[in-house]
């Protein structure tokens, strides 16, 4: 997930980050939140597609939220826009560049919630799509596991056909491997941990009923990965549950 914030002032941007950092604390994220101090610096590093999510305050000097969203929406009509304001007085503008949700100020943890809830970003990363260099695409949560033989990776989904792509493993790595839930277990394999039921020292179990073998060099560092995953796994189920709690 990658978010970008932009309010010229600094305390907000740090506040706002601080808090969706405690909201989106989740192993199967992939967070990378980008901070911008003015519009102006925003559009100069911004490219379509950088960004699944941008939250612009609207008033800020020289380039307001309202022109910065109407310069993304020319080319990017994906990103999720979030307007982060103490007034609506920019409701129909909002709708023109269709804003998915108002951050109202002070920004406060219930008004995170609300709005990640609205968006309903945690189905948003089940749905990641990863684009292979041969332009195939693959939802990345579907992935069971990879194998690499003869310049050629297969990669094995729970839902649909396997996927082929002519490429190396090392790119296979490269391209899979900076997500939390996936790991190369052993020489040409890669296991993604949401498919695996169980393991012990030399085996993984999927939930397809496959066995994937870990390699004896890298048990230790594979198993560790694999229990980080699973505590940070369950801290997210235990405060997703304290959320539901009733405020006594």
């Amino acid at each position: 997930m990658k978010i970008a914030l932009v309010d010229d002032e600094q305390e907000e941007l740090n506040h706002v980050m601080k808090l969706l950092k405690s909201q989106l604390d989740f192993a199967e994220h992939t967070l990378k939140i980008d901070t911008f101090s003015s519009g102006t610096a925003f559009l100069e590093a911004w490219a379509p597609g950088s960004y699944d999510l941008l939250i612009l305050d609207i008033y800020m000097d020289r380039t307001d939220g309202i022109a910065v969203a109407r310069r993304v929406r020319e080319t990017d009509s994906n990103v999720r826009l979030v307007f982060c304001t103490s007034s609506n007085a920019f409701a129909s503008e909002s709708y023109e560049v269709r804003a998915h949700y108002y951050l109202c100020k002070p920004v406060t943890q219930q008004g995170i919630a609300a709005m990640l809830e609205r968006m309903n970003l945690a189905a948003y990363e089940r749905e990641r799509l990863l684009t292979l260099p041969d332009g195939q695409k693959v939802i990345l949560h579907n992935i069971m596991y990879t194998e690499y033989f003869n310049h050629i990776v297969t990669i094995h989904n729970q839902k649909g056909a396997a996927v082929e792509i002519r490429i190396s493993q090392k790119e296979m790595e490269r391209l899979l491997c900076k997500y939390p839930s996936f790991c190369c277990c052993s020489r040409g394999i890669i296991v993604n941990f949401h498919a695996v039921q169980k393991y012990s020292a030399d085996t993984f179990w999927l939930s397809s009923g496959q066995t994937i073998p870990i390699s004896r060099r890298r048990s230790k560092e594979v198993i560790d990965a694999y229990t980080h995953f699973l505590f940070e796994k369950m801290r997210a189920e235990v405060k997703n549950y304290a959320t539901l709690l009733p405020n006594c």
